[in-house]
């Protein structure tokens, strides 16, 4: 599904890597604080070893939907049927590989194995019905060879594979964040929405509580075909109350 309207509501999500210490101590109780606080779709990451029925039957109690997993591509090259029964049984159509190791991406050659072995996953887990995608970082963005790892890995993954662009990083990055939406227009179909604090050191904060231009962004997003928002900190100071800010701030935005 597409849409080709500013954001709504019902496109906002949660990582839950955000929370991912809250989660180790308490799964049951952290899942259902984030529906609590108003979130109705989840990504799932960083969570403790959980058996994916469990998983499935606590998601399901606290009326969360599993958008998208993040999946190492290591995972996906060991065994990619394993991968893909699992989300099956978590009901998760969406595969997100979140990092490129190094050995991936020493050289431009190095990228372009990369996005092989991506474009290959995007075919398997295809025929499970599951789509694959791949988050960026800032590393992504630095001079290589006489580009980019970013500029490499667009120009050789095939359409199937979807970018989740991560407007923090983008932005650390030295990117623009709403131009890098633009650009790969027809393929971004995941933002993560994280701001960026003022001052020169690169620091993640709710997002409305820093200096992106989410406006910008959204409407970037709403023109290359965006699906969801998801609210995302890798290091929260308060971790529910900055998640329930980032929804608070990305739903006055919405329509």
């Amino acid at each position: 599904m597409t849409y080709r309207r500013r954001m709504r509501n019902d496109q906002i999500a949660l990582q839950l890597y955000t929370l991912r210490r809250l989660a180790a101590v308490d799964l049951p109780g952290t899942l259902q604080a984030v529906a609590a606080a108003g979130f109705r779709a989840v990504e799932l990451a960083g969570l403790p070893e959980t058996g994916p029925g469990e998983l499935a039957r606590l998601l399901h109690g606290a009326g969360l939907r599993v958008v998208a997993a993040h999946e190492s591509i290591e995972g996906l090259r060991g065994d990619a049927s394993a991968v893909a029964d699992r989300l099956a049984e978590v009901g998760c159509s969406r595969a997100i590989v979140p990092w490129m190791p190094e050995n991936d991406r020493r050289t431009a050659d190095d990228v372009r194995r990369f996005a092989a072995d991506l474009a290959g996953f995007a075919v398997t887990l295809g025929e499970r019905g599951i789509r694959i995608g791949y988050h960026n970082h800032s590393f992504e963005f630095a001079a290589l060879d006489g580009t980019t790892v970013w500029d490499v890995l667009l120009g050789n993954l095939p359409p199937e594979v979807e970018i989740e662009l991560d407007v923090y990083w983008a932005a650390v990055g030295g990117r623009d964040p709403a131009a890098e939406i633009r650009a790969a227009a027809g393929r971004v179909r995941l933002l993560h929405m994280k701001d960026r604090a003022a001052g020169p050191e690169p620091h993640d904060v709710p997002a409305g509580e820093g200096i992106l231009p989410f406006p910008q962004i959204i409407e970037a997003g709403r023109a290359a075909g965006v699906e969801w928002y998801i609210v995302e900190q890798d290091e929260p100071h308060e971790p529910l109350a900055d998640v329930a800010s980032a929804l608070r701030y990305l739903e006055s935005l919405a329509t």
